[in-house]
């Protein structure tokens, strides 16, 4: 890859808007300079980015093949196509791309990370169980969103002990979030624990009081125990912040 660009006021400016989320701005002067010098890769990966983050998901995926035509040794282009593959629907494609970037840097941690997630879309747990599982191991940025993925991925596989005691050891971390404790509550829920269940949905609600989902389930385990007072409370909360659960907590 060469280290110069062709032009480095269009350079300059094309990142610039890309940081600042205007990349629809910055994809005419990338497209600039690749018209002076099309074997630039470093403008090439960074239109690809521009395009997948203005939706442009087939002209972003182009964009990182030929990156990678390029550069065939770079992991970073493989995760960037995998992303851009994932958002278009391409989940197969995604996930041998992920593998590429690990076989090319194997402590590349998001990779494991991300692979993990679209495993668990697929419905593989046990793969991403131990993809991120790998993604621990191998991330400085601290456990918290492996022990949170995890967590869930082993719920779903149907190790509710295993789920817990993810979600125990996120929630044990600083700042952790509060669908740590909506997670353990529904692993607890499944296991039998209502109790358990209705004291993690509390603190679900205590630390976000607008989240349905909390209060949806703990009105279900509410019934479970004979609390129907609770029961109709939690219901009547659920529908007065709209009556469905917010789609990040699915």
């Amino acid at each position: 890859m060469p280290d110069a660009t062709p032009n480095r006021e269009d350079w300059a400016k094309a990142i610039a808007l890309i940081r600042k989320g205007r990349s629809e701005h910055a994809i005419p002067l990338l497209d600039r300079l690749l018209e002076s010098d099309p074997s630039c890769s470093l403008a090439l990966r960074e239109r690809g980015f521009a395009k997948s983050f203005h939706g442009d998901h087939p002209g972003a995926i182009a964009d990182f093949t030929a990156f990678i035509l390029q550069q065939p040794s770079d992991p970073d282009g493989y995760a960037r196509r995998a992303s851009a593959r994932a958002r278009a629907g391409d989940l197969q494609g995604a996930i041998e791309d992920y593998s590429a970037a690990i076989s090319r840097n194997p402590m590349h941690s998001y990779a494991y990370l991300k692979r993990g997630r679209l495993k668990a879309a697929s419905g593989d747990w046990s793969g991403a169980v131990s993809d991120f599982t790998a993604a621990m191991e191998r991330s400085n940025m601290g456990p918290l969103s492996g022990l949170l993925n995890r967590g869930k991925a082993k719920h779903r596989m149907g190790d509710l002990t295993g789920a817990i005691n993810d979600l125990s050891d996120a929630m044990r971390l600083e700042n952790h979030p509060v669908f740590a404790p909506l997670y353990r509550g529904r692993a607890r829920l499944d296991m039998g624990d209502y109790q358990g269940a209705i004291a993690d949905f509390t603190a679900a609600i205590e630390a976000f009081p607008r989240l349905t989902n909390a209060y949806r389930q703990r009105a279900e385990a509410r019934e479970l125990v004979g609390d129907r007072k609770g029961m109709e409370e939690d219901l009547r909360s659920y529908n007065r912040l709209g009556g469905r659960d917010l789609p990040a907590y699915e």
